[in-house]
C-alpha cells in the first residue's frame, strides 16, 4: 500500500510539471537509446573470437615480428619442434572468381579460404555436421559454412556429397564435402563461406613451384599450444631452432617467434587475412556512450534541482507531517523508477527502430535476438540500477537530510548546490566541445586521406578479374576491346594494385656484398606505370625480354632500403641461383592506407596478361559510360562464358580502405548531436531555474531604467562564462584524444587552432540560442508583473 501511494504521489507530481516532464523523458530516452547502441557494439568488439574454444592458447606464427610464411617455413617449424602438435597455414584462395556447382545450378563463393589439414584442429569452429577436423586431409576436399551448405543443398544431407569446383585457374573439379561448420558469427575476425584444402591446388603447375619457394611468404600460419608446452616453452624453442637445414641465405635471417591469437584483431594489422578492430576508436566509442549515459543522468538531476524551491516546500511538508529521511528518499527513488520504466519501454522500441541505421553506421550485423539475449538484458537492468541511484537515491538523500527550518524558508539559496549544478553544465559542455573538436579533426583526416596524392591515377578506372579463358585468347580480347568507344586503354597485374599481398623474402648481390630482402612484389604488364601514371625516376621500363630475363623495377623506399646507389652493381638471387636484373627505379605510390608508410616494391614483367584487367574509360555521362561497359561485356561473354564480367571502380575501391575511419566520423557525428541536444535540455533546465530565482532582481533594475539588451546580458554572462570554462578543459582533452588517433596514420593532418576556437564557438552560439528565448522572455516582462509576482 504504501507503494502504491508512492506512486499516485510521483504520478501527481509529474502531471504537475508537465514541461520537466516531457523533457525529462526525452533525456533519459535518447541518452539511454544511444549509450545501449554504443555498448552493444563494444561488447561485440570485445568478445571478437572469444567464441573459439580455447583460444588463449592460439598464436599467430611471426617471422622478426611479421606474418609472412612460406611452406616449407611452417614444414621446418614442424619437424623441429614436434611439441607443437597442431599449426595450420592459410591464405585467401588465389582464385579470384569462386564458383560451386549442383545440378547443373552456379553458386558463387564470395570469400573462400584455403588451408591445410591442420586448419580446423587449430581452429575448433562449431561443427553442425561430418568432421571437420579430419575435413581437409586430402586434395578435392572442402568444409562449407551453414548458409552456403544450406543454398546449394537445402535440406538435403551435403556430407558425402559433391559439389563442381570452376575457378579462375582450375575448372570441372569435383570437390567432397566432407562437414559443415556454424555460420562465423559477427564477432569473429575471420570470414569466410568455405575452405578448401590445400591440396586441391597443387593441380596447378605454378601453385606448386610457388609453394616450393622459401622465399613465397604468401601464408599466414597459426599454432594451438597444449599442455605439453607452454607460451614461454615455445617461444624459447622457436629462437634457438636448428637453421641448418634451411638454404644458406636464409640461416641468419629468419627468426621465429609468437603472438597471442586473441590480440591479433586489435594489435595485428599486418595479418591482413583477418578482419581488422582499433583499440584506441573502441575506447574513444566506449567513453563516448558513457558520457551520454552521464549527460542523460545529468540533465534529469538539473531539472529536478532546477525546482528546487518547490520541492524543499513539499518536502518540508512531508517532514513536518512526520515523513522520515528513509520516506524522502524513497519518494525520489520511487519517481526515478518510475521515469526509468517508461524510458526503458520507449528505449527498446527506438533501438529496435534503429537498428538497420545503427547496423550500416558501424558496420555490424545486430539482429533481434542479440538485442534480447541474456548479456544485453543484464548489461540493461546494470544499467537502469545505476541511473536509479543517480537520478533517485541521491537525490532523494540530498532532500531528505535537510532540515525543516530550511526547507520551508522561502527563496532559500545554498552555493553549494549552485556549484554542483554549474559544474555539471560544464562537465555537459566540456563533453560537447570535444566531440565538436573530434568530428571537425576526423572529418579534416578524412578529406586528406581521400584528397592526398596516392601516387597514381584512380579516377575513370574500372577493373575485373581474368581467367584462363581470357589469358587463351588475350590477343584477340586486347585488340577488339580497344576497338570499343570510350576505352582508352588497358593494363594487367597479377593483383588490384591497392589490394597486393605477395611478399617475397630473397637475397640481394648489391656491389659486391650480399644480404636478405624483403618487399612487396608485384607482376605488372609492360604499360602499367604509364597507364596509372606512375614515373619512371632511373633506368628502363619492361621489354618482351623482362620475364625471360627476370627483371625487376623497384620502387624508391625499396632502394633506399636495400642500400643501393647504383641499379646496375645490383641483382636479386633467385633459390634456383638464376639472378635476376634491377632495371628501373619508380616513384612511390601508396599500395597500402595511409596508415602505414610506403614500404618497399619490387615490379615483375607479367607478359601479355595477368589477373586483374585495367580499363580506362573515357566517356562525358554516366549513359555512355553504361554503353560503353555493355559493349565489354558483349566481348567478354563471347570469349569467358562461364566467369562473368563483374567490373569495380578502381577509386570506389580506394575510398574503401578507409571505411573503418568513415564509420567513426558518422558515428563521433551523431553522438555529437546527441550531446548537443542533452546539454541543451540541460540548459533549459538550469534556465528556468535561474529566471525563476531572479525574477525579483530582473522587475527592480527594469524599474530602475535597464534596458532590455543590458538585462539580456546580466542574464547570458553567466552561461558564456560556463561554456567557456567548458572550452579551456575540453581543449586539452580533445588535443590529447585526436593527436593519439592521429598518431595511428603515416600520413596525417595537423592539429590546427582554429578547429578548437570553432568548436568552442559552436557550443557558445548553440549554448547562446538555447537560453536567448527564456532570457528574453525575463527581460521583456513587465516589472509590475515580476515583482507582483514575488
Amino acid at each position: 500500500m504504501e507503494f502504491l501511494k508512492n506512486i499516485k504521489i510521483t504520478f501527481r507530481s509529474l502531471f504537475k510539471n508537465k514541461i520537466v516532464t516531457i523533457l525529462n523523458l526525452i533525456g533519459l530516452t535518447v541518452g539511454i537509446t544511444v549509450s545501449m547502441l554504443v555498448f552493444l557494439f563494444v561488447l561485440k568488439e570485445k568478445n571478437t573470437d572469444k567464441f573459439i574454444p580455447d583460444v588463449n592458447n592460439i598464436y599467430v606464427l611471426t617471422d622478426n615480428n611479421e606474418p609472412y610464411f612460406s611452406q616449407n617455413m611452417v614444414n621446418h617449424i614442424k619437424t623441429e619442434i614436434p611439441e607443437i602438435e597442431n599449426i595450420t597455414y592459410c591464405a585467401n584462395d588465389w582464385s579470384p572468381q569462386v564458383f560451386l556447382a549442383k545440378n547443373q545450378e552456379s553458386f558463387k563463393v564470395e570469400k573462400m579460404l584455403t588451408a591445410d589439414s591442420c586448419f580446423f584442429k587449430v581452429f575448433q569452429f562449431e561443427t553442425v555436421l561430418g568432421d571437420s577436423k579430419n575435413g581437409l586431409n586430402a586434395a578435392n576436399k572442402i568444409v562449407l559454412t551453414r548458409s552456403l551448405a544450406e543454398k546449394i543443398f537445402g535440406k538435403e544431407n551435403p556430407i558425402g556429397n559433391t559439389v563442381t569446383y570452376n575457378a579462375s585457374y582450375l575448372s570441372g573439379i569435383e570437390l567432397e564435402v566432407t562437414a559443415v561448420i556454424e555460420d562465423l558469427p559477427q564477432s569473429s575476425s575471420w570470414d569466410f563461406g568455405a575452405v578448401l584444402s590445400f591440396q586441391t591446388n597443387y593441380q596447378i603447375d605454378w601453385y606448386v613451384n610457388n609453394m616450393k619457394d622459401w622465399g613465397s611468404r604468401n601464408y599466414k600460419a597459426f599454432a594451438r599450444l597444449n599442455k605439453n608446452i607452454s607460451e614461454q616453452n615455445a617461444e624459447g624453442k622457436l629462437s634457438d631452432i636448428n637453421l641448418t637445414a634451411l638454404p644458406e641465405n636464409y640461416q641468419k635471417s629468419i627468426k621465429y617467434g609468437l603472438f597471442p591469437f586473441k590480440r591479433a584483431y586489435f594489435d595485428f594489422h599486418e595479418l591482413g587475412i583477418l578482419k581488422k578492430g582499433n583499440r584506441f576508436t573502441l575506447s574513444v566509442i566506449g567513453i563516448v556512450g558513457l558520457l551520454i549515459l552521464l549527460l542523460s543522468c545529468v540533465n534529469y538531476v538539473n531539472m529536478i534541482t532546477a525546482q528546487r524551491e518547490k520541492r524543499y516546500k513539499n518536502v518540508g511538508i512531508y517532514k513536518t507531517m512526520g515523513s522520515s529521511s528513509r520516506k524522502i528518499i524513497e519518494m525520489a527513488t520511487t519517481e526515478s523508477l518510475l521515469m526509468l520504466l517508461i524510458t526503458i519501454a520507449v528505449s527498446f522500441a527506438l533501438i529496435l527502430l534503429l537498428l538497420p541505421a545503427f547496423n550500416t553506421i558501424t558496420g555490424s550485423r545486430f539482429n533481434f535476438h542479440e538485442i534480447f539475449s541474456q548479456n544485453f538484458l543484464l548489461l540493461y537492468l546494470f544499467i537502469a540500477g545505476v541511473m536509479v541511484l543517480l537520478t533517485g537515491v541521491i537525490p532523494g538523500v540530498i532532500f531528505g537530510n535537510k532540515p525543516v527550518t530550511l526547507l520551508m524558508k522561502k527563496n532559500v539559496s545554498v552555493s553549494g548546490d549552485n556549484w554542483a549544478r554549474n559544474s555539471l553544465l560544464v562537465f555537459q559542455f566540456v563533453v560537447s566541445i570535444a566531440l565538436i573538436t573530434s568530428i571537425l579533426v576526423i572529418n579534416r583526416q578524412n578529406n586528406y586521406m581521400q584528397n592526398r596524392d596516392a601516387g597514381f591515377a584512380k579516377e575513370n578506372i574500372v577493373y575485373a578479374n581474368t581467367n584462363k579463358a581470357i589469358y587463351s585468347q588475350i590477343n584477340a580480347f586486347k585488340n577488339e576491346i580497344k576497338q570499343i568507344a570510350g576505352v582508352n586503354d588497358i593494363t594487367f597485374s597479377e593483383s588490384v594494385l591497392i589490394a597486393n599481398d605477395q611478399n617475397w623474402g630473397m637475397n640481394l648481390s648489391n656491389n659486391g656484398e650480399k644480404y636478405d630482402i624483403q618487399f612487396s612484389k608485384l607482376s605488372v604488364a609492360s604499360n602499367f606505370f604509364d597507364f596509372f601514371g606512375i614515373k619512371l625516376n632511373e633506368g628502363n621500363g619492361f621489354n618482351d625480354n623482362s620475364k625471360n630475363n627476370k627483371d625487376f623495377i623497384i620502387n624508391q623506399t625499396a632502394k633506399a632500403d636495400f642500400r643501393i646507389d647504383n641499379i646496375n652493381d645490383a641483382r636479386v638471387a633467385y633459390p634456383e641461383l638464376h639472378e635476376g636484373n634491377i632495371i628501373g627505379v619508380v616513384d612511390d605510390y601508396n599500395f597500402e592506407s595511409f596508415h602505414v608508410p610506403v614500404r618497399a616494391a619490387a615490379f615483375r614483367y607479367s607478359g601479355d596478361c595477368d589477373d586483374v584487367l585495367y580499363i580506362k574509360i573515357n566517356t562525358q555521362n554516366i549513359a555512355a559510360f553504361n554503353t560503353t561497359m555493355k559493349e565489354v561485356k558483349q566481348l567478354w561473354d563471347r570469349i569467358s562464358p562461364d566467369f562473368p564480367l563483374e567490373y569495380q571502380f578502381l577509386d570506389q575501391k580506394y575510398t574503401a580502405m578507409y571505411t573503418k575511419e568513415a564509420q567513426f566520423q558518422r558515428f563521433l557525428m551523431y553522438t555529437t548531436i546527441v550531446s548537443l541536444i542533452l546539454s541543451c535540455l540541460g540548459l533549459v533546465g538550469l534556465t528556468f531555474f535561474v529566471m525563476e530565482q531572479r525574477t525579483k532582481e530582473i522587475g527592480i533594475r527594469k524599474v530602475n531604467g535597464a534596458k532590455i539588451s543590458e538585462v539580456l546580458a546580466m542574464l547570458n554572462k553567466d552561461f558564456v562564462k560556463w561554456v567557456t570554462i567548458a572550452f579551456v578543459i575540453a581543449t586539452p582533452l580533445a588535443y590529447y584524444a585526436m593527436n593519439k588517433w592521429l598518431g595511428s596514420f603515416a600520413y596525417k593532418t595537423s592539429l590546427s587552432w582554429w578547429i578548437f576556437a570553432l568548436s568552442g564557438l559552436l557550443a557558445l552560439g548553440i549554448a547562446l540560442l538555447t537560453v536567448s528565448w527564456q532570457s528574453w522572455r525575463a527581460a521583456t516582462r513587465s516589472p509590475v508583473e515580476a515583482l507582483r509576482y514575488e
